[in-house]
């Protein structure tokens, strides 16, 4: 009888085993960013989805009227209650902070602080349930400690005590105190960092990057450890020094699409969504880099264009969103969300509610992720 029930165990640990490739994803929380847009009067609108369990389902949220006029830019998830959002308007100059503690029930538009340059919000970076970073297009930086009560301006002065001149910030992170911000019109000098929590700031030198070109995206895996990405080129910068100096792969992916998102899992593994334009597609990688070599898995889509990319520690398990190009079917969704658990060799779409089939999705968030 012991040998029976032995062989009993044995064959359920085997069964497990095998179907463990086609169970479920474990129930992580996550939010999506995006925007619809009024047939008639083309008024962009916010829209923010949620899942509690890895994207098996996802929920439209409700969100306040003021968002109608506004584009989604950005999403941080902080917890399974806690997520900030950014918004702007499409003429550069309007946005605001969404902010929710309850799990997406309720999302509550946070008031902006007075004597801003440009209050359009670009990106935003929860690092707890009650302090975040934000920024806007042209570079006015915002800190919260009371979970958005009340925010406050941090001005980016650089060694001589001037403010640092910004046009056009694209991505932002943070990771400690050290917040890293991208102006991707400032050329070789378009990452901003400082390293004390927004006390001090400096611009970085990117080399040898293109003529005309500057960085789009921006992700820190520590206080030494962050990756940049350029437009227009495929490549990838690191530093490992906090930002003293920045060094160039020697490999590149896809030619001169722009990394519109990237996000290190670790020290030396970075997941790229790739936008390659309304006509061409999106491409979705993750790159493992060695002395800048890359050993990439790669995935090409022609129907979307690739947005954003949030990943797990364990190198594994990620989430890509994007946004349709001209020539997709015209009965694809507007917006797609794909899932991978082997490392990106994989990629497979996720069921969207009827409700969010005309959402272009922008960004995405997980709680635990990089990103």
């Amino acid at each position: 009888m012991k040998k029976l029930i032995l062989r009993l165990l044995l064959c359920l640990v085997l069964l497990v085993q095998s179907c463990g490739d086609e169970s479920p994803p474990a129930p992580v929380t996550g939010w999506v960013i995006g925007t619809t847009t009024a047939a008639v009067t083309l008024e962009p609108s916010v829209k923010i989805l949620k899942t509690t369990n890895g994207g098996v389902s996802w929920t439209l949220q409700t969100l306040p009227a003021e968002c109608v006029g506004f584009g989604g830019n950005d999403i941080s998830a902080v917890t399974g209650q806690v997520a900030w959002a950014a918004m702007g308007d499409p003429q550069n100059v309007d946005g605001g902070i969404l902010h929710t503690a309850d799990g997406g029930n309720t999302w509550l538009l946070q008031t902006l602080p007075d004597g801003m340059t440009n209050r359009h919000i670009k990106g935003i970076k929860g690092v707890s349930p009650t302090e975040a970073w934000a920024v806007s297009l042209r570079g006015d930086v915002l800190h919260t400690t009371d979970g958005g009560s009340h925010w406050g301006i941090v001005e980016m002065r650089g060694a001589n005590s001037q403010i640092i001149p910004v046009q056009q910030v694209n991505r932002m992170d943070v990771a400690g105190k050290d917040i890293w911000i991208v102006d991707a019109l400032a050329s070789n000098l378009g990452v901003i960092h400082s390293p004390d929590g927004g006390v001090t700031w400096w611009q970085e030198q990117l080399l040898d990057i293109g003529e005309g070109a500057g960085p789009l995206s921006i992700s820190a895996y520590d206080s030494l450890v962050a990756w940049a990405a350029v437009n227009s080129e495929g490549f990838l910068w690191s530093t490992s020094n906090g930002g003293r100096s920045w060094a160039k792969s020697s490999d590149a992916i896809s030619g001169t699409a722009d990394f519109d998102d990237i996000c290190a899992s670790s020290a030396n593994v970075v997941w790229v969504a790739q936008n390659n334009g309304l006509t061409s597609g999106g491409v979705a990688a993750r790159i493992t880099v060695t002395d800048g070599a890359f050993d990439s898995n790669i995935f090409t889509d022609v129907n979307y264009m690739m947005e954003g990319v949030s990943a797990l520690r364990d190198n594994q398990t990620a989430w890509l969103v994007g946004m349709k190009t001209l020539f997709a079917a015209p009965d694809l969704p507007r917006g797609v969300i794909y899932h991978t658990r082997d490392g990106g060799v994989s990629w497979k779409s996720q069921t969207l509610p009827d409700n969010a089939r005309d959402v272009d999705f922008w960004k995405v968030s997980f709680v635990g992720a990089r990103r």
